[in-house]
């Protein structure tokens, strides 16, 4: 029996890998795109698609579910210290779209499935990856084999290609963990935008799902607590901060133990791959889900890399169009999670700063939603927030102390923005603490 003959081939078939096959077909290539699972993933993750995601996804032809489907104008920021939360629209008035993520997965693997070119196989486990020759088995049944000009790993943070290309790829660093927690019946404080609400140990994102849905996620620390006592710590460092009916419906949840659990890993997105193997997706980097620009770039990165010929270069202008946003990931979780004095006082100048000004708001919302790349723009914006913390630190004192709280001050901020320009491959982990809840700041509104 004859090899068959691929252009190329996707192994993994979430949204990075249907993105990759649709947008090679698209361009006239036969595609094989191949799936470990018949049945979505059940895990917590992405569900947030900022426009530039939507976009991508509208260009590839690829309807989103309407049946299970929102959009958001951007975020709302609720600082911990009660004042006026802080709305962050998405930048030229665009509409992200939030999508649960198993519905997404079925509705672009419907789109694959019928799109002339591809050979969806649901059930096929790669076995092996050699020069451009793929084999894989479905269901235990024989083995099977193609060839193809060009592999692409859409398969997650355990890539085969990956490991292929480096027998040894460098672990990814767990920061911290996700609780997701579905909410029935409740409103947010204003519909049709992601709350952030800052105050606990680590953020709290409140989003809509669907009409009678609110996704709540969690940023939890790692912390040695099971069972019963992880449900109280997250009703003593979380509740006092969410508004009334979302606290009260939280715990409800926490009563009956309805949580869903994902760590938060971080691998700097610095490797696309070479030669004729790519990767896509998780399969590249992750970086913090605070911002939920990973599906954003898994699918931006898909899109991309059908338009190339040369992996490598397309690797090149990958890494550069994500390094900013990366960095705004690593820093709004430390600025969120980290208890110490100077992180404090950046937090209540960042307030202040995006308050103010509507060209910062513009500016963190355009690194946020991947639509600015240059490192410049947020170098600019944490320097504006470092410079009016010092001057807050200088006002407060006001020459009582000496040079010896500025020089503090100083010395605090620089280690800060030293931190920041080292990038996510040194990414902040919370103090360990021999009792949870020291890390909850008392001074809930």
């Amino acid at each position: 029996m004859s090899t068959p003959a691929y252009d190329v081939a996707v192994v993994g078939a979430g949204p990075a890998g249907c993105a990759a096959a649709l947008a090679h077909a698209r361009l006239g290539r036969r595609v094989l795109l191949l799936e470990a699972s018949r049945t979505p993933p059940a895990r917590l993750a992405g569900e947030w698609l900022h426009p530039r995601g939507v976009d991508v996804l509208r260009r590839l032809g690829a309807d989103l579910p309407t049946a299970r489907a929102t959009s958001a104008r951007g975020f709302v920021l609720h600082p911990e210290d009660g004042d006026p939360p802080i709305a962050l629209p998405c930048p030229d008035g665009g509409l992200a779209a939030v999508v649960p993520h198993a519905d997404l997965v079925t509705a672009l693997r419907a789109t694959a499935a019928n799109r002339p070119g591809i050979t969806l196989l649901l059930g096929a486990r790669v076995g092996s990856v050699e020069s451009t020759t793929l084999t894989w088995t479905e269901d235990d049944g024989p083995r099977r084999r193609a060839r193809v000009r060009r592999v692409v790993g859409a398969d997650g943070q355990n890539s085969a290609v990956r490991r292929v290309l480096r027998p040894a790829p460098a672990p990814a660093t767990t920061v911290s963990r996700t609780a997701g927690i579905l909410l029935h019946g409740v409103a947010l404080p204003l519909e049709g935008y992601g709350h952030v609400f800052a105050g606990g140990p680590g953020p709290a994102l409140a989003y809509r799902l669907d009409p009678d849905t609110v996704r709540l996620t969690l940023d939890v620390p790692l912390l040695p607590l099971r069972a019963a006592a992880l449900l109280a710590f997250l009703d003593h460092a979380y509740a006092p901060f969410l508004p009334g009916e979302l606290a009260a419906a939280f715990r409800d949840v926490l009563a009956r133990g309805r949580i869903r659990w994902a760590a938060n890993r971080l691998r700097p997105r610095g490797f696309h791959g070479r030669g004729p193997y790519a990767l896509v997706g998780d399969a590249v980097g992750i970086c913090h889900p605070l911002i939920a620009s990973g599906l954003t770039f898994a699918l931006r990165d898909a899109e991309c890399l059908a338009h190339s010929d040369d992996v490598t270069g397309h690797g090149r202008r990958r890494q550069a169009a994500g390094r900013a946003n990366e960095h705004l990931a690593a820093a709004m979780h430390r600025m969120f999670c980290d208890p110490g004095r100077a992180t404090a006082e950046l937090r209540r100048s960042m307030y202040a700063v995006l308050r103010d000004s509507a060209f910062e708001r513009e500016r963190m919302m355009r690194v946020l939603c991947a639509e600015e790349h240059s490192t410049a723009a947020l170098a600019g914006a944490v320097a504006h927030v470092a410079a009016r913390a010092l001057g807050e630190r200088l006002t407060a004192h006001g020459g009582r102390a000496g040079w010896h709280a500025p020089a503090r001050g100083c010395t605090d901020y620089a280690a800060w923005l030293w931190w920041i320009c080292r990038g996510p491959v040194h990414p902040f982990r919370l103090p360990s603490a021999p009792t949870a809840c020291r890390l909850v700041r008392h001074d809930a509104p």
